[in-house]
C-alpha cells in the first residue's frame, strides 16, 4: 500500500503478526523519499509525500517500491475510454467484468495494483502465493485530472494504438526497477529520516518518536482499537446526520 497517513498499511502488522505476510510501502517515483531520501512533485493524489508519517511503522517494512505518475496517469485513461477498454477485452482478453470493475479504480488504487506486480516479480512469487492490496480511492475524483491528461499526451483522442502502447509501457513490461527488498540497514535509514520531520520541526518528544522502533509499541496501541472503533462511528453518524 502507498503510505499516505499510513492507516492502510496498518493492516499489514496485524496480517504480518498472523500469517507471516511480507509488508510492502509504496510511493511516488517523481518523490523517492523513502527510496532516496528524495523530494519531488507528483501526481498520485492521495498518497503522501516529503515526509515519513508518524504512524508508519518503519521497522516492520519489508519492500519499497516507487510508481511513475505517468503510469497511473495513463492507465487511468486507458481504464476510462472506449478504446482502452475494448483494447484490453478484445486484444488482451481481459474479461469484460474486470474491464468494468478497472474503470472505477483512482490513482492511488492504480499505484498499488502496479505495485503489486513489482513486489511479485522483486519476490519471485507464484500461482501458490498470495498478494492482496487495496483499492484506496475511486476514479470519480479525477474526472478533471483525466481531461488534462488526455489533452496533454494524447491530443485529447486516446486511439486503440495508444491503448497498446500504454499497456506495452505500463503493465506488459513492469520490472523492479526503483524497490528495496529492505535490510535492517534500509529500515533505520528510512526510520530516522522522519526525525527532521515529527522531533525538530513538529515538536514530538524524542522518546516517543524513538518508541516507534519497537513492535511493542505498535501491539500496545491494539488496546485502543474499540476506543477508536467507537470515536469513527460517532464521527460518521454526525456527518450522516448533516446531509
Amino acid at each position: 500500500s502507498a503510505t499516505g497517513s499510513a492507516g492502510t498499511i496498518g493492516a499489514g502488522d496485524r496480517l504480518k503478526d498472523d500469517y507471516g505476510t511480507k509488508v510492502v510501502a509504496v510511493e511516488a517515483l517523481e518523490c523517492p523519499t523513502m527510496l532516496e531520501n528524495g523530494f519531488g512533485e507528483h501526481n498520485i493524489q492521495g498518497i503522501g509525500d516529503k515526509h515519513i508519517p508518524l504512524i508508519h511503522n518503519v521497522m516492520n517494512t519489508d519492500v519499497v517500491v516507487g510508481v511513475s505518475d505517468r503510469a497511473t496517469d495513463e492507465l487511468d485513461v486507458m481504464f476510462n475510454t472506449d478504446a482502452g477498454c475494448r483494447y484490453l477485452a478484445e486484444r488482451k482478453g481481459v474479461p469484460v467484468e474486470v474491464v468494468e470493475t478497472l474503470k472505477h479504480f483512482g490513482f492511488s488504487a492504480i499505484c498499488n495494483v502496479i505495485a503489486a506486480i513489482k513486489t511479485a516479480k522483486l519476490l519471485g512469487l507464484g500461482e501458490n502465493d498470495a498478494l492482496i492490496t487495496i483499492a484506496t480511492d475511486g476514479a470519480d475524483l479525477y474526472p478533471s485530472e483525466r481531461v488534462k491528461t488526455l489533452s496533454r499526451r494524447f491530443n485529447d483522442s486516446f486511439t486503440e494504438i495508444d491503448a497498446a502502447e500504454v499497456f506495452a509501457e505500463h503493465l506488459a513490461t513492469v520490472n523492479t526497477d526503483a524497490t528495496i527488498d529492505c535490510t535492517e540497514r534500509d529500515r533505520t535509514r528510512i526510520f530516522n529520516l522522519g526525525y527532521y520531520t515529527w522531533v525538530e520541526q513538529q515538536g514530538t518528544p524524542l522518546e516517543v518518536f524513538e518508541a516507534r522502533r519497537s513492535q511493542s509499541f505498535w501491539r500496545d496501541l491494539r488496546k485502543y482499537l474499540p476506543v477508536w472503533d467507537e470515536l469513527i462511528g460517532e464521527f460518521n453518524r454526525r456527518v450522516a446526520a448533516k446531509k
